[in-house]
């Protein structure tokens, strides 16, 4: 009797421990186009004293594998030094905190994070947006690193491969684009067909409130692959390569912009400022 119920509270264990690693997914919602951000709860978000984040990673999710990911790292460097020394936030320890129940944020073609997330829409060429909560030991990992440092919300970076579609303007134009981001469209060849996605590198991110509740997400792309006879998409072959990361690092520039930034800097200005739902 004594040894069925031991094994009964074994198994009850074991099964709150799941519990505690489960990740819940949001509905894929369908973009009309760039700026491509969603809100999920009504929030206020603090100054910047009072905004924390975590260091920016490789998005895990994305596939890319353990070579490829290592490409990243030098990028992934300089972006994080530029985000800690900006003053927009301060940075968490994220040590405590298990990779494979972080959050994270999908936004790209449809179906999502996953099967059947896309909902109901018949567009075959539907850009989406979809978001996996943390665990909830995760969660409460944050909360006690927010409480540590007064943090209000959290901002959770990623940079990894996204796949995007290009826009036609007007039924019968033939001028094509390709919406990266915030305020940043390309455009490309008219023979490119709509219904091919296009190979991006891209920062996705996420605004947590300080118990690991979500409350906006969205994504900005950097540099995209050049499909065939593209005008202006600069030329990102796929696979990754070093050289790749290492024009995206120090050459990769807006050259549409005042003082000609970064595209990579550009991009995370541009994230972290519309996920704070900053003008």
């Amino acid at each position: 009797m004594h040894a069925r119920f031991a094994l009964v509270l074994s198994g009850l264990a074991v099964a709150l421990s799941g519990c505690a690693t489960m990740q819940s997914f949001s509905s894929a919602r369908e973009l009309d186009g760039a700026p491509y951000y969603f809100t999920y709860a009504e929030f206020r978000a603090p100054d910047s004293d009072g905004v924390a984040h975590l260091p920016i990673r490789v998005d895990a999710s994305a596939g890319l594998g353990n070579q490829r990911s290592r490409m990243l790292v030098p990028l992934v460097d300089a972006m994080n030094g530029y985000l800690d020394a900006a003053g927009w936030s301060t940075r968490l320890d994220s040590t405590p905190l298990p990779e494979r129940e972080a959050p994270r944020a999908y936004v790209g073609r449809a179906p999502g994070l996953s099967v059947g997330g896309a909902g109901e829409s018949d567009d075959p060429t539907a850009m989406v947006i979809q978001t996996a909560s943390p665990s909830r030991r995760w969660a409460e990992r944050l909360r006690a690193l927010a409480e540590r440092q007064h943090a209000g919300v959290v901002l959770v970076i990623a940079i990894g491969p996204g796949e995007y579609y290009l826009h036609q303007r007007g039924g019968l134009s033939l001028r094509k684009e390709l919406q990266l981001g915030t305020g940043y469209t390309v455009p490309v060849g008219w023979l490119n067909a709509v219904d091919q996605p296009i190979y991006v590198l891209h920062l996705t991110g996420l605004l947590l409130s300080a118990d690991g509740k979500v409350l906006r997400a969205g994504a900005e792309g950097i540099v995209a692959k050049q499909p065939s006879l593209a005008l202006s998409v600069v030329h990102l072959s796929n696979p990754l390569t070093e050289g790749d990361v290492a024009s995206v690092l120090a050459s990769l520039h807006r050259e549409d912009l005042d003082g000609q930034p970064l595209a990579w800097q550009v991009a995370l200005q541009n994230l972290v400022r519309q996920l704070l739902g900053r003008p």
